[in-house]
């Protein structure tokens, strides 16, 4: 058995305490739920990108509750059960397992409901981005199981109760897109809701009144109204905001409408996370109601993020609010767990590895965009890393001289060098451009020498580049100074003009020092950032102490702490002295060689994650390849 580290968010466990203590019930019930569902995401291998990423909550929290004026006592929780990963399954049959898994019992379907589901996602072109999630309801002498399955964007048609009452041409036609629809698979006849959003981002009155005509609801939910205008009074506002985005629409089994919600952002509508407690407690007091299972966490000081706020209103004229929102995840915990050992996994054949390379001479890799879509990329940086573990033989020569090539292409100017090739941003980037950094400078040409494809001089033009773009002052007076590991003659993460430090990263500078090695081990002596860097990095790491945060904001466009840990351990090998405290230091977060895929980069915010089964692939091969003790080096 080996310890490795885990992560939970330190609100986690404080929201779930908070609701116990108002609704004793939920102890045996919610908090068994959410300790096996904290169980299944808390895993050495996917650290907080498990909690960052979700579609779910407004923060991409995967756990989500939701009270309601309504029914003030009750308390209904939602659950992303996968995992950021590219080639996880998010088909029914998976979500059963998971759903098993989360509850301790068999799902119940007994009209097999479930099956009209997996048709209607299996005919998707495009791939699931949440596939389903999890919803649980609980009251002190019930619980009941609620299914949100996702539908497919480019759905012509589904099974019947999934379709909704409005044809893919009629939803084209009013602006609207189905984006769910919720029920009870353990009810044989079940009630159903479907969530809708508008195109436009901007929603009016009329807009509001338009809907509820077309679904034949105008004059049943015209109560609504004066709730909308109260809310909207209260917050200054003549229009909804541009985040009033979408609606519900529940019927009964007969088919009836039973109810409308309309859903808007919490944050936005009450002008900031901070504002939305105050803003929802001053809308129920006209009409004497309260939340109190909201009250008691905000009373025992837990850090939420408010996802959203639902309008409803019912046949029978009753309205009410709702809010949803999540434990926040900025702060984590760390829980050791111990890894069961496994037989040794069989690494692919370097034949079959080389094959996977791109007609562009990338290697691929697999990137996570905010809106849930996972896209194939081939980028500079996963290629470099590929090559790390070759040595130049007959069988990979070609392979290397084709992605020197690409890495070739990726100099955008004299000696800076991006994350893409010149002019080939990606389409989902969305017209977003990237400059040129450090750490692709840096791992490109150290290959590029390595391989010849750069003299020596021309690879200490590069660096003499990267100078320009040094950390020149480091503020020590300061005594709550966000970085008192940093070190003058660091480098900064990107090759631009404004010496932004709030971005420092020790892996960066891991890449950049391994290159000033490679260019003045042999070859005269290192550079004033030598030394530096070297300090700089085992002083961070103390600096960090063991604390998964501090960790974490070592290494902002790291995902995992694994990744540097790699480096420094390439970095030892090619004779980078004095990093055994940053290394030992780091080897709770070790992660075992897969041929699976792993978190690797992401951007500073967390809203793009990129992962790599090929990477882990070749990075496994080289190790047990290898015939000496060193690390990521492929000899034949």
């Amino acid at each position: 058995m080996t310890d490795r580290n885990a992560v939970l968010p330190a609100a986690w466990n404080a929201l779930v305490s908070a609701l116990c203590k108002e609704a004793p019930h939920l102890q045996n019930t919610l908090a068994l739920d959410v300790a096996r569902f904290s169980r299944m995401k808390a895993t050495p291998g996917g650290l907080s990108a498990a909690f960052t990423t979700s579609l779910l909550g407004y923060n991409g929290s995967p756990l989500e509750f939701t009270v309601s004026s309504a029914k003030p006592q009750g308390l209904a929780c939602t659950l992303d059960p996968f995992l950021p990963r590219y080639a996880q399954r998010r088909g029914v049959g998976a979500f059963v397992r998971h759903c098993q898994a989360i509850t301790a019992a068999p799902l119940a379907d007994p009209a097999n409901s479930l099956e009209a589901v997996r048709r209607m996602q299996s005919a998707n072109v495009q791939p699931l981005r949440f596939g389903a999630w999890l919803g649980r309801k609980y009251a002190p002498d019930a619980i009941k199981t609620k299914v949100y399955v996702e539908t497919p964007a480019d759905m012509a048609a589904a099974p019947d109760g999934l379709q909704g009452p409005l044809t893919a041409e009629a939803r084209r036609a009013a602006g609207l897109m189905l984006l769910m629809v919720g029920y009870y698979p353990e009810s044989a006849d079940s009630p159903r809701e479907y969530y809708y959003q508008w195109h436009s981002a901007r929603i009016t009155r009329d807009d509001i009144l338009a809907v509820m005509r077309l679904f034949e609801g105008e004059s049943r939910f015209s109560a609504l109204m004066p709730l909308l205008d109260r809310a909207l009074r209260q917050q200054d506002r003549r229009d909804f905001p541009p985040t009033t985005y979408g609606f519900s629409l529940g019927y009964a089994p007969d088919g009836n409408l039973e109810s409308f919600t309309l859903f808007a952002m919490a944050a936005s509508f009450f002008g900031d996370n901070r504002r939305v407690f105050d803003g929802i407690t001053a809308l129920l007091a006209p009409d004497g109601q309260a939340m109190p299972l909201l009250n008691r966490a905000v009373s025992e000081q837990v850090p939420l993020q408010y996802n959203v706020v639902g309008f409803s209103c019912d046949r029978q004229g009753n309205h009410s609010v709702s809010c949803t929102f999540s434990p926040q995840n900025a702060h984590f915990e760390i829980l050791p767990c111990k890894a069961r050992e496994t037989a040794p996994l069989v690494p692919l054949p370097l034949a079959e590895l080389l094959a996977q390379q791109c007609a562009s001479g990338a290697f691929p890799s697999h990137v996570r965009t905010p809106d849930g879509r996972w896209h194939k990329d081939e980028n500079a940086f996963v290629t470099a890393q590929v090559l790390r573990t070759l040595d130049y033989t007959a069988q990979t020569a070609p392979h290397i001289e084709l992605a020197l090539d690409f890495l070739l292409g990726c100099e955008s100017r004299p000696h800076h060098f991006h994350f893409w090739p010149a002019g080939k941003h990606p389409a989902w980037m969305a017209g977003q451009r990237i400059d040129a950094d450090i750490d692709d400078t840096a791992i490109i040409t150290e290959l590029l020498y390595r391989f010849h494809r750069r003299s020596l001089a021309q690879a200490r033009q590069t660096l003499a580049q990267m100078q320009a773009y040094q950390v020149q002052r480091v503020e020590r007076r300061l005594k709550t100074t966000p970085y008192p590991w940093a070190e003058c003659y660091a480098f900064h993460t990107w090759m631009k003009d404004d010496g932004d430090i709030t971005q420092l990263d020790c892996c960066v500078n891991t890449n950049a020092l391994i290159l000033i090695h490679t260019l003045t081990a042999a070859h005269g002596s290192p550079p004033p950032a030598y030394p530096r860097i070297i300090q700089m990095l085992n002083q961070a790491v103390s600096w960090s102490d063991g604390d998964y945060n501090r960790l974490n904001a070592l290494t902002p466009y790291y995902a995992h702490p694994h990744e540097w840990l790699s480096t420094l351990e390439y970095a030892r090998w090619q004779g980078v002295p004095q990093l055994a405290p940053a290394i030992d230091a780091l080897a709770a977060w070790r992660l075992p060689a897969t041929n699976d895929e792993s978190p690797l980069y992401r951007r500073h915010d967390g809203h793009f994650l990129w992962t790599s089964a090929c990477l882990n692939q070749f990075r496994h091969l080289a190790r047990l390849s290898s015939l000496e003790d060193r690390y990521e080096h492929l000899s034949q």
